[in-house]
């Protein structure tokens, strides 16, 4: 979709991204948002009198309507709408296109726009389960309870029920799996991409390319966290690249043998060449929570708002859920086409890392399609030139978010950049693509 009047993206802020069960474990996801909430007003000048509604984008809302839940914590009119949307892993990016749809239609001018989720927070259907090391998994929770539950009754895990749903899809990562095999990506490819997010969010963090944009917030030992967690957490990978190679793989490994998966999915594989995915060149479960304002450039400017980005366009699409990555090409491609550009007419692109395999699928993907040389680009540092997801984090609702945050930070460090693309998928096969502009008074 293309907007034929661009709006503004104002106050982009977020929290630290921590690492599941740690740093942030302790906070609910809507409080989370809260957090964010209250830095984006305070830091804006803006009163809560001119904010004419709230979206919040989370995965799995953990509460019902979080955004109903945060707009009263922090005293929002009653009046106000209070949406929350939840589309997996680009749940963030309709809550800032649900806030550009309001506005289109008049039904405001203001909108507070958070995405978060707190992957800690999601219960085995016992709450605080995943805070306890004695029942800190499945397994070890079920070695606490009786043997003889009812026949039909168990224990679910609601993250891992979230990867898949159950029905119709894999699990994330088998996706990603899947589509290395197919378009014979090899593991170093996977482990170049995945050290070069930890490499650049690394040495982003250490410059304080992130400090304008995250608010400092205690964790549960009383320490102010400033900086994403893995960040700190994998310091010893940026030092020491070879570690890279010497992951566990998800599909090859003593409890699980590539050649099991080879049979299991044989119908979605086109070929197959070895195991690539491992745990570090997939994001990490994460918590957090990010947000911006959007309105138009006019009321911006009457509410002494400081424009940092327009918003010109987006495009929701989608593809089969077992090819889930591939749904960022097709969102790009079909985005682009609204718009009338092409990829080399982009500075930058912020593209999201669920695994280092979906990202350069759909990058691959959009080589064969337009012959977008994406290997130059991401040597250049032009694709996720301040680390992506793999290293940065991925609360699920959060994501879409924090990428708006990457590409005003793109537009900032870089006075020559006009245009940012940024692009995510989700479990369940859709994505998102998005349009950036510089704001130029």
């Amino acid at each position: 979709m293309k907007l034929e009047t661009k709006l503004a993206i104002c106050t982009p802020l977020r929290t630290p991204f921590a690492q599941i069960a740690k740093g942030l474990g302790a906070y609910p996801a809507h409080h989370l948002g809260k957090i964010v909430a209250e830095s984006i007003i305070q830091k804006s000048g803006i009163k809560k009198e001119d904010i004419d509604g709230i979206v919040v984008g989370e995965g799995f809302p953990s509460s019902p309507n979080p955004a109903r839940v945060i707009a009263n914590l922090i005293g929002l009119r009653d009046e106000i709408p209070s949406i929350t949307l939840s589309n997996n892993c680009v749940s963030g990016l309709e809550a800032i296109s649900e806030a550009a749809r309001r506005i289109i239609l008049g039904e405001g001018e203001v909108f507070l726009v958070i995405g978060e989720e707190s992957q800690t927070d999601m219960p085995f259907i016992v709450k605080n389960a995943r805070l306890n090391k004695k029942t800190g998994s499945l397994e070890k929770l079920n070695k606490l309870l009786p043997d003889n539950l009812p026949e039909g009754v168990e224990l679910r895990d609601t993250l891992e029920d979230g990867l898949d749903d159950g029905e119709n899809s894999y699990g994330m990562q088998v996706t990603a799996e899947i589509l290395a095999q197919n378009y014979e990506l090899s593991r170093e490819i996977s482990d170049k991409i995945a050290f070069e997010s930890f490499k650049r969010t690394y040495d982003a963090s250490m410059a304080g390319k992130y400090e304008p944009f995250i608010i400092p917030v205690k964790d549960q030992e009383g320490n102010m966290l400033k900086i994403d967690e893995a960040v700190e957490l994998r310091k010893g990978l940026v030092e020491n690249p070879s570690r890279m190679g010497r992951a566990m793989l998800l599909f090859d490994n003593p409890q699980s043998k590539f050649e099991d998966f080879k049979k299991k999915y044989g119908k979605d594989l086109k070929k197959t060449h070895g195991p690539t995915v491992s745990i570090f060149n997939a994001s990490p479960r994460s918590d957090g929570a990010a947000g911006v304002i959007i309105t138009t450039v006019e009321k911006a400017k009457a509410l002494g708002l400081k424009i940092e980005g327009l918003l010109s366009g987006w495009r929701m699409k989608g593809v089969h859920p077992n090819l889930m990555g591939l749904g960022q090409a097709v969102a790009t491609e079909g985005l682009l086409e609204d718009l009338q550009l092409k990829l080399e007419d982009m500075d930058y692109v912020e593209i999201h890392e669920a695994y280092a395999a979906t990202a350069v699928a759909a990058m691959e993907q959009l080589k064969m399609d337009t012959g977008w040389d994406w290997e130059k680009r991401f040597d250049d540092k032009k694709i996720n030139p301040n680390g992506g997801s793999i290293a940065i984090g991925h609360p699920f609702g959060a994501t879409g978010v924090r990428l708006v945050n990457n590409a005003i930070m793109d537009l900032q460090e870089d006075p020559k950049a006009n245009k940012i693309l940024l692009t995510a998928c989700a479990h369940g096969g859709i994505a998102g693509s998005m349009l950036i502009e510089r704001y130029k008074a």
